[in-house]
């Protein structure tokens, strides 16, 4: 059985008109409760797949207000810190982002990267520190453990 081109056309047309008004509803709710928006946006894409191809750029925009260059910067800072290069941060999708192998390490380096653009300054070490200069600066227990015996 053959597709029809022109259904597959109509579909991904359908689907663009649902992430759009997503992104609408997503602003409009940061306009009124902000804390509604990322749960509003995960329900629907739990509900809709096809929400799953919206640039996570976009959302950035809708929700935080932010400029594509700084939205842009959130994505890549977001990739570095959970060790992915991205060719092309403006190509991340909120599928992506939300992926469950990576227990939360994408979503949550992301809004990391938000917040301290809009002036959050964490208490403490800086978590996405290298692994290297973590492991320097903890003692192994091999060193710690042994006693010194003439």
């Amino acid at each position: 059985m053959a597709l029809d081109p022109q259904e597959g056309l109509n579909a991904s047309r359908q689907a663009s008109a649902r992430r759009a008004a997503m992104l609408l509803r997503l602003y409009q709710l940061a306009d009124m409760d902000g804390r509604q928006c990322l749960p509003t946006l995960i329900k629907a894409c739990q509900c809709d797949t096809a929400m799953l191809a919206m640039r996570v750029w976009r959302v950035d925009q809708a929700v935080f207000g932010t400029g594509r260059t700084a939205a842009l910067r959130h994505v890549r800072l977001a990739a570095q810190w959970c060790g992915h290069d991205l060719e092309s941060p403006g190509k991340a999708t909120v599928g992506w982002l939300l992926d469950e192998r990576t227990g939360g390490a994408r979503l949550a380096a992301w809004l990391y990267a938000i917040a301290l653009d809009n002036g959050f300054r964490p208490s403490g070490p800086n978590p996405y520190h290298a692994h290297a200069n973590r492991a320097a600066a903890v003692p192994s227990t091999h060193h710690t453990s042994q006693r010194n015996t003439p």
